[in-house]
């Protein structure tokens, strides 16, 4: 007999996914996207101190998605991207209960602090001359919902095609905000979450909902998963502690 809630583990540590086990023998186990890590990192420690400790499972929404859809042990589910609790949802994975929203962040042109480009983010604005001879820095749109945004926001910019041999296409938003910190690009695209309390860097413009919509993180438990311990942490990540922790990050309320 597979147990996968250790294969489910396993396989999260050799993906180069970061796990925090605030509670050696805590069976609840969330997945959750690289964006959550910090906040959700001190919501466990919150939870582990009012006695609803969770496992931490940090990873790309896609990749995670699917694991869930192939029985990986996961309890609860954190999107990036809501196409992915659809996903689930078309697969009958997740419970009937209402996928909630935890929180919000927008799309945002992000540069170092002491740069002078300026972007508004107009239509058919130009972009690329502002670059030089730098690159501007993405999440890979085939990888990670950050990317897809990015490139979407582009395209309605109209300026997708101007860009091309001026990306920097990098694994995931982290990636493109470290870049940014250490100036080996002029500017990247990230969210403002990601920026909040970073003086090293600045936000260049925040994309208009028209052009990228606010990113809302819908949170589901998994079907079959409805143990009452499983139901307690969903309701503390949900709640009063959660969204100030989320909040101190950077992130704002649920747009829905």
């Amino acid at each position: 007999m597979i147990d996968w809630r250790k294969l489910g583990l396993l396989v999260a540590v050799m993906a180069g996914w970061s796990v925090s086990a605030p509670g050696a023998n805590a069976e609840v186990v969330v997945f959750a996207p690289g964006a959550l890590e910090e906040s959700l990192a001190q919501i466990a420690q919150a939870a582990k101190n009012a006695g609803k400790p969770f496992k931490l499972v940090v990873g790309h929404s896609p990749a995670q998605a699917r694991q869930i859809v192939d029985g990986a042990p996961a309890d609860i589910f954190i999107s990036a991207d809501p196409q992915w609790m659809d996903f689930l949802r078309g697969k009958h994975l997740l419970t009937d209960d209402p996928v909630a929203s935890l929180a919000s962040t927008r799309l945002v042109l992000v540069a170092p602090a002491s740069s002078v480009l300026t972007y508004a983010g107009h239509p058919d604005e130009p972009l690329a001359p502002l670059l030089g001879d730098g690159k501007l820095a993405i999440a890979d749109p085939d990888m990670v919902p950050a990317g897809r945004f990015a490139r979407a926001a582009l395209e309605k910019l109209g300026q997708w095609t101007a860009l091309q041999g001026k990306l920097a296409m990098l694994p995931h938003v982290r990636a493109v905000i470290a870049m940014i910190d250490r100036n080996e690009v002029p500017a990247g695209i990230g969210f403002a979450s990601d920026v909040a309390g970073d003086d090293k860097l600045r936000v260049i413009t925040a994309f208009s909902p028209e052009v990228a919509p606010p990113l809302d993180f819908p949170l589901a438990i998994v079907a079959g998963h409805q143990r009452d311990e499983v139901t307690a942490v969903a309701r503390f990540i949900k709640g009063p502690e959660g969204l100030t922790a989320l909040r101190a990050h950077g992130f704002s309320d649920p747009t829905r």
